[in-house]
């Protein structure tokens, strides 16, 4: 029978700048290797309104707005407190209708529309545990900081039988979520037209408990964010390679094995502006470069990029998207 044994580390830093704070691994904003994931965007939205009369368009307050027009005056602006969220809203008559939150439209009017989720009440990325073959334990569970020294719990597997619990590659800590204009603006009203966006995401990564700079991390991470139909370019850093190049060639070759047959691609839809490939990885280790020109049905692929990290890394692109008649 196996069991799980808990024992202790203490290690002395070079500094005592570090305050006294515990992490637990996993936490609840990070995995059990301590990755947090957080997406800030700032888009420009321009739409119509084609009526001959005003329309309020309701603003999810998730979304910081600001209506460019006149003197910048209707915004929204939320900042995260501790687990309270404060929403500064201003000029109140013109930005909320029936309590809730939004802009008016006029008639025959078009407006640019600034909508953004910023740093101060970024949207946290779900990342999944990293896994090795003694399963997501086996490990450092807890890092508490304390002046000069960090301590805290490692989790044994109380099995002799096993010596190494394997060898480790950059497992993928999460995957895309998918924006659809038609969910982002779901408007059932033919009057209100939206004509382009435009904007920037940042994708920032974060050891959270790597406070003295101490730990370092090594896995896969995607793009956070995909915006259906859009072009997404100015990838900075660059990426690594694509998903479909992850699964299909890295994973495999970097553990020195053979790639299955394989089989028939399924149809997918195709996605604008892909990508440039990058023969290093953000630490500069170079990996190759591959020459991969994907037919145009070839399939839904996406971004990934292969990370080896202290305290955290910014990862950001450009989205842009016109109403070509659709």
């Amino acid at each position: 029978m196996k069991r799980l044994a808990a024992s202790l580390f203490i290690l002395l830093l070079a500094s005592s700048l570090v305050s006294a704070t515990t992490y637990h691994l996993p936490g609840d904003t990070y995995n059990n290797i301590g990755i947090m994931g957080q997406v800030m965007i700032n888009l420009n939205v321009t739409m119509v309104n084609t009526a001959p009369f005003p329309k309020f368009i309701v603003v999810n307050p998730r979304y910081d707005f600001t209506v460019y027009r006149l003197d910048n005056s209707e915004t929204m602006n939320a900042i995260l407190v501790g687990n309270t969220v404060l929403h500064n809203i201003s000029n109140v008559q013109r930005t909320t209708l029936n309590y809730y939150t939004g802009f008016w439209i006029m008639p025959y009017e078009t407006v640019v529309v600034n909508f953004r989720i910023t740093s101060h009440y970024s949207y946290i990325v779900p990342t999944v545990d990293y896994k090795t073959v003694c399963g997501d334990t086996a490990k450092i569970t807890t890092v508490e900081y304390n002046g000069s020294s960090v301590s805290g719990v490692i989790e044994d597997l109380d099995d002799i039988g096993i010596i190494s619990c394997g060898v480790m590659y950059p497992q993928l800590v999460n995957t895309p979520k998918v924006l659809y204009l038609r969910s982002m603006f779901p408007m059932v009203d033919a009057h209100i037209r939206i004509l382009q966006y435009e904007g920037d995401v940042t994708f920032r990564l974060t050891n959270v408990p790597n406070e003295a700079g101490t730990f370092n991390t090594f896995f896969a991470a995607s793009i956070p964010v995909i915006f259906d139909g859009a072009s997404m370019t100015n990838f900075t850093p660059n990426y690594t390679m694509t998903y479909r190049d992850y699964m299909e060639e890295f994973v495999w070759k970097y553990k020195g094995l053979n790639p299955p047959q394989k089989s028939q691609p399924q149809p997918f839809p195709t996605m604008p502006g892909m990508f440039q490939l990058s023969s290093s990885l953000i630490s500069g280790v170079s990996v190759g470069s591959p020459e991969i020109n994907p037919p145009r049905q070839a399939g839904f692929d996406f971004p990934v990029w292969i990370i080896f990290m202290g305290r955290d890394v910014d990862i950001t692109y450009h989205v842009s998207w016109k109403n070509e008649g659709r």
